[in-house]
């Protein structure tokens, strides 16, 4: 009878023990879907970035705020985020953008298909996002104070010697706020 007692306490601590460590799994399981959203939806801030910059007939060699725009490279924090997107809720990005550029998810919902119909969930998210001129200054572009970009030939030779025109390269950076207070950074590069 003993024996039976110790064996059924050993094995209620082997039950406890690996029901936590499935409550573990499921919460970084969670996590890990948490995260992968907010990237997924970051996406939507660099194209629309992208987009506002491309279809814009603004000077891009001044700022512009109504894009969220610097046209000269904006301060940045020890990992590179410009210091614009930090702080507790960024609404005018730090003077370089405006409050209507930013997504607001959170009263948005996303349709989840089930058996019978489909359900409604809420994103609770928030993108805030800068594009920066990768230059030491506002003005026109020049390839001594500014990093570029230039199409490389592909294969043959460069038609009557020419050089390709270089082009500046811009940064698009995406603040995320998330649910249960996540928080996300994302760039890209590109140039147009």
């Amino acid at each position: 009878m003993v024996i039976a007692l110790i064996t059924l306490a050993i094995m209620m601590i082997g039950a406890v023990a690996a029901m936590r460590s499935m409550n573990a799994s499921l919460v970084n399981a969670g996590n890990l879907g948490f995260k992968r959203d907010m990237a997924n939806q970051a996406e939507r801030a660099i194209r629309a970035a992208m987009s506002a910059l491309n279809t814009s007939s603004a000077d891009l060699t001044a700022s512009q705020t109504a894009l969220n725009y610097s046209a000269a490279m904006l301060p940045t924090s020890v990992e590179s985020i410009p210091t614009a997107l930090l702080g507790t809720a960024p609404s005018t990005v730090g003077g370089y953008g405006v409050a209507s550029n930013v997504i607001d998810l959170s009263t948005s919902t996303a349709t989840a298909s089930s058996t019978s119909a489909a359900a409604a969930v809420p994103l609770n998210l928030k993108l805030y996002y800068v594009v920066d001129r990768l230059c030491q200054s506002a003005g026109e572009m020049s390839s001594d104070t500014c990093l570029t970009s230039s199409s490389l030939t592909q294969g043959g030779k460069k038609v009557g010697g020419l050089t390709e025109e270089s082009k500046p390269v811009y940064r698009v950076t995406v603040r995320v706020d998330g649910p249960r207070d996540a928080q996300s950074f994302y760039q890209a590069t590109f140039s147009n």
